[in-house]
């Protein structure tokens, strides 16, 4: 699959309103831990890494678009 393919593909996904709420969903049960007075040490680690990973999709996703945008200048 080549970068622009991978980027309409990923696209589609991140504009679909199903994966909008559930990104802002899994952020919003994430943080709140944090805000938590009864939380646990090991109930705070586990949103951090689960923000961390939602962290990593996002960055991903800005991956794969910026490098849709190299391989249309490539083509010119």
């Amino acid at each position: 699959m080549n970068p622009k393919e991978r980027a309409q593909n990923l696209r589609r996904i991140v504009n679909d309103d199903a994966f909008k709420d559930l990104m802002a969903g899994v952020k919003e049960v994430q943080s709140a831990v944090f805000l938590d007075s009864s939380a646990t040490i090991e109930e705070i680690q586990k949103a951090h890494h689960v923000i961390q990973g939602v962290a990593w999709i996002e960055r991903y996703i800005v991956s794969v678009l910026d490098a849709e945008k190299v391989y249309d200048k490539k083509q010119k």
